[in-house]
């Protein structure tokens, strides 16, 4: 009997186990799969405002730019109206076009994104890894502990058991026997007295409910028999009648109210993004000088402003903006956030002299001291970029979240 229960509960485990994993399989690689069209989506959008700002400053659309723009992640291929086409980043074949995206430009040309399917079953493959090897190592741990179990287990601690489970479902008569085996007996003799204890205790619970449910119940009906009556009077007055009335529809309102604070306590709300603007002015907030920090002028922003980006992240990477323009950038240093049709566009800048040419800021190329700011910001899909203007001039570009 005890084997059959023991090899029952592995046979579960290892049936849970295995039917887990392979849902948990099948959803890790679907979630892979959307977050690489996801991937290939972003990309697109962020490279065609990238190479909007690079052509409007009167640069080409080069290899070198459509690599560095690609991150090492995508194939990034340009068809221009006339000449020939350019792709950047790593090889694709004609097979990967299951990750692919393109879109046909206001002037003829034509930017297309592809993700390679190689990439994507690496990852897959990398997820479900550790997943697979979890599951077996469950079903092993499994199968020893039932083993241990059925080799260890005795009729004396069955018999315990069976005396624990009855005081579990509060049935105190359960008899417990002696035994001679000295570690059987300790744990019987405990039970022995949890067990009058417990009898001991239910019993004065019971005394004491019977009590309070007298002493609680009695006062509240007779308060209730006499306002019913009181209201039935006949000869009661119409201004009495109504105070009644009165306590009656108060009485309503309050269960209403009891319900209505139950109900929006199982409320679930979720927001899907964070606020750029709050996050801008906490990024500010972390300038270590108050004589810095008046130096940043926040223009308001109109409304909530939400990102696809990591709190933590954004605020980090802005942060790191403005004390650059500080440190390194002359007079007002300015900062704005506004949303745009297909991303959120942030603006940092000083009033001093460009110190780089106007150009996307890749983590390999920027200055060593931004290099980590810019590789945070690639992380979460964002793009850096050099404006070209009379000053120094920073502008982020962040996904917008999907609400």
């Amino acid at each position: 009997m005890r084997e059959r229960i023991v090899a029952a509960l592995v046979g579960t485990v290892v049936v849970v186990v295995a039917v887990m994993g392979v849902v948990r399989a099948y959803a890790t690689a679907g979630e892979v799969e959307r977050s690489a069209h996801a991937t290939v989506e972003r990309s697109l959008v962020m490279a065609n405002v990238a190479i909007d700002e690079r052509l409007s400053g009167g640069g080409r659309v080069t290899r070198g730019f459509l690599t560095a723009l690609s991150a090492g992640v995508v194939n990034l291929s340009y068809r221009p109206p006339s000449g020939a086409p350019v792709s950047g980043g790593p090889p694709v074949t004609a097979s990967d076009r299951e990750f692919a995206a393109s879109t046909l430009r206001s002037d003829g040309s034509e930017l297309t994104v592809v993700r390679p399917a190689d990439d994507i079953g690496r990852r897959v493959t990398d997820a479900l890894l550790p997943l697979v090897l979890l599951a077996l190592g469950l079903m092993f741990a499994a199968v020893l502990v039932g083993w241990f179990l059925a080799r260890r287990l005795s009729r004396p601690f069955q018999e315990l058991a069976l005396a624990a489970g009855a005081l579990a479902h509060g049935r105190t008569g359960a008899r417990v026997p002696h035994y001679g085996a000295p570690e059987a007996e300790a744990i019987g003799e405990a039970l022995r007295e949890g067990l009058a204890r417990v009898d001991d205790l239910r019993e004065r619970e019971h005394e004491f409910a019977v009590t309070a449910s007298h002493e609680l119940r009695t006062p509240i009906t007779a308060l209730r028999l006499r306002v019913e009556g009181l209201g039935l009077h006949p000869d009661l007055p119409a201004d009495a009648r109504h105070e009644v009335e009165e306590l009656q529809r108060g009485l309503e309102r309050l269960s209403a109210v009891v319900l209505e604070v139950l109900a929006t306590a199982r409320d679930d709300r979720s927001v899907h993004g964070v606020d750029a603007a709050q996050l801008l002015v906490e990024a500010v907030e972390r300038v270590p000088s108050h004589r810095a920090r008046r130096r940043v002028e926040l223009a308001p922003a109109s409304g909530s402003i939400l990102v696809d980006a990591p709190a933590d992240a954004f605020t980090a990477v802005v942060a790191a903006l403005v004390m650059d323009c500080l440190s390194s950038g002359d007079g007002l240093v300015r900062a704005s956030v506004r949303q745009e049709a297909t991303h959120v566009e942030l603006v940092v800048s000083d009033e001093g002299p460009r110190r780089t040419p106007p150009d996307l800021v890749h983590a390999r190329t920027a200055p060593v001291h931004l290099a980590e700011t810019v590789g945070t910001a690639e992380s979460f899909g964002g793009r850096l970029l050099v404006v070209d203007a009379p000053t120094h001039r920073y502008r982020l570009l962040v996904p917008r979240a999907v609400t």
